[in-house]
């Protein structure tokens, strides 16, 4: 195996120093004639620079670090691509790790982030985590939060987020105009963007005349807990002397055992009961849902040249959501029936 150049090989043969080649390769001043001399050398001897040790020099690394929080949401796979590649534009990698919705990894995942010195830090945790990002923007690492707001961000931590409130006011418009009137809601815990999109819902229904009680409202973190809800949303809606002709939920990580809840119990989408989710992925189409998307290739590219960018104070970006309507929330014959 052929033995790796080194910079010291690289000052000996430009008749410099070590330190010289450094300020050379990380755009430091010296001389033309100096960064010619630097520059051919390192093309003789087909020198690859460390990156490691040009961080040390710059104090920081050309690497975008990005903390998600749980991959088995659709959402975020786009989201990282559109990441990806607005960071290899800009000769920059990125160093990608997911929480598994774990806070106290959430936290330190972070806190390594900042102790490898990223260029910038992309992030979906939850709010626990917000003291340290904001110490890290603080200190000249532009940071972004995405999917949600960030209380009194200091300049350099930006926000990416959908229009929640918005995304639920569509749900509720086209429910109703399908003739929907007994609406049941799967949340997922109680993160900000959730109870914004339940609120626009509401509100929404309410513009039609038509109500979403506190107990038509459920929430869940896993799938399995996801099917208890559904059952209990409509035993309890039918106890009440009102079916249930709709199901939404407002995360897309929890579309499946919504579905195979609402399936498994019998019922037919849409003839008996209608389903409206969020965040699309290739199977949606196949099993013709109705869901409301977010652009999230293009959050991603924007939460990217936030870093790269870094411009001044503090960014809050709002996207507009929108709804593909199929067969999921079609009229049915028999809403509630079963």
């Amino acid at each position: 195996m052929a033995k790796r150049v080194t910079i010291g090989e690289v000052a000996a043969d430009a008749g410099v120093s070590a330190a010289t080649v450094s300020r050379v390769l990380n755009g430091g001043a010296v001389t033309e004639e100096t960064a010619s001399r630097v520059w051919a050398a390192v093309s003789r001897l087909d020198y690859t620079p460390n990156a490691l040790t040009r961080s040390v020099f710059a104090g920081r690394s050309s690497t975008i670090g990005v903390v998600m929080r749980d991959l088995s949401s659709p959402f975020f796979l786009d989201l990282i691509r559109g990441i990806d590649d607005v960071a290899a534009a800009n000769g920059s990698l990125v160093m990608f790790a997911n929480t598994f919705r774990q806070r106290d990894h959430e936290t330190a995942l972070i806190q390594m982030m900042d102790e490898h010195r990223v260029r910038g830090l992309i992030v979906t945790t939850g709010d626990q985590t917000d003291a340290r990002i904001r110490r890290m923007a603080e200190g000249g690492t532009p940071c972004v939060v995405v999917a949600r707001r960030f209380v009194d961000p200091p300049a350099g931590l930006h926000t990416i987020r959908l229009d929640d409130a918005a995304a639920g006011a569509l749900m509720a418009g086209h429910l109703a105009g399908r003739g929907r009137t007994s609406i049941g809601v799967v949340t997922s815990g109680d993160r900000p963007a959730q109870r914004e999109r339940v609120a626009g819902l509401r509100r929404g229904l309410a513009e039609h005349g038509l109500a979403l009680p506190g107990e038509a409202e459920a929430s869940a973190e896993t799938e399995r807990e996801a099917e208890r809800a559904v059952v209990a949303l409509l035993d309890g809606a039918r106890g009440r002397g009102m079916p249930l002709d709709a199901i939404v939920c407002t995360t897309g990580r929890l579309t499946v055992a919504v579905h195979t809840a609402l399936t498994g119990r019998g019922l037919t989408i849409p003839d008996d009961i209608a389903f409206l989710t969020t965040d699309d992925f290739p199977w949606a189409a196949a099993l013709g849902l109705t869901v409301i998307t977010q652009p999230s290739y293009e959050m991603g590219r924007r939460a990217a040249e936030l870093v790269v960018d870094n411009p001044g104070g503090s960014a809050d970006v709002v996207f507009e959501p929108d709804l593909v309507p199929r067969g999921s929330t079609d009229r049915g014959g028999r809403p509630g029936s079963r």
